[in-house]
């Protein structure tokens, strides 16, 4: 399998914003959209960005205390740069783009997320992504006992604070969220446009997301199985039934084992009628 590469013409600004900050996942996601869209220029969306983190460096000089900071940066991030979810019928794939986000101000919940916790970090603040029940906030931690989560569409606080006298299962049950951080960001990511792309018929591109998340965690049987979805779509039928059968063999008790063995059964149909 190919994997489609860079484009030339901005391989060398981008490669020199990635090298630098490497560790921040928002660097990875941006530079993930020229591996399915080869002919994208992001220079601009690194220039965006770039204008942004020194616009916070401007007011963070003049505000020390932390919960000033926040505030500050919350309404910079909402009022004044009016970042918010999408009102227009915006396909999905869009608005997970960071460029997109960035050009247009405007982003699904996982964009902005990556966007506000990429800009609260900048801030110096303790701000990582986090889950609660399927739903993705930023975690900014004020201390080990007291912190807030903010939803990334509205900007809404929630403050929470542990109580000092409560014991160690008190306060996992009162801090009811799963933080996320760098290779989990970018595989969170990479999963949603994957989908995203699969739900506009955009298999190409999602097959470009499966062999990223590949890359990061191996041989999954769960991304082998959609790389063959994916493979099949394209009429790449060999090499999606090898992927197919390789998930019966490594989850056969998986609920979607008699759909996937009637896809195998499809695959070797055409290919005898084929041949």
């Amino acid at each position: 399998m190919t994997t489609l590469g860079f484009d030339e013409h901005d391989e060398s600004y981008i490669d020199d914003a990635y090298d630098e900050f490497t560790p921040a996942a928002i660097y990875r996601c941006i530079k993930a959209e020229s591996k399915w869209d080869p002919q994208i220029d992001l220079t601009a969306s690194f220039e965006t960005l770039t204008d942004f983190e020194q616009k916070i460096d401007a007011f963070c000089l003049k505000l020390r205390d932390e919960h000033e900071r926040l505030d500050k940066l919350l309404d910079t991030f909402y009022s004044n740069w009016l970042f918010s979810a999408s009102s227009l019928k915006v396909p999905e794939y869009k608005l997970n783009s960071l460029s997109y986000a960035l050009t247009m101000r405007s982003g699904s919940p996982t964009t902005l997320a990556i966007l506000l916790c990429h800009f609260l970090q900048h801030a110096k603040l303790d701000a990582s992504i986090s889950l609660n029940q399927g739903e993705l906030g930023v975690h900014v931690a004020i201390s080990d006992e007291e912190g807030y989560i903010i939803e990334p569409s509205s900007g809404q606080q929630s403050w929470y604070i542990i109580p000092e006298n409560a014991d160690e299962d008190d306060g996992q049950e009162q801090e009811p969220l799963e933080l996320i951080f760098d290779d989990e960001v970018y595989k969170l990511f990479l999963a949603q446009q994957k989908w995203s792309f699969i739900s506009e018929n955009k298999f190409g591109h999602a097959l470009a997301c499966v062999e990223m998340l590949m890359e990061l965690i191996g041989d999954d049987p769960y991304e082998r199985r959609d790389r063959g979805y994916l493979l099949n779509q394209l009429d790449c039928p060999k090499m999606a039934r090898a992927d197919l059968q390789f998930f019966i063999d490594e989850c056969p008790d998986d609920p979607a084992i008699e759909i996937i063995q009637y896809q195998i059964e499809e695959l070797e149909d055409n290919n005898k009628t084929h041949h």
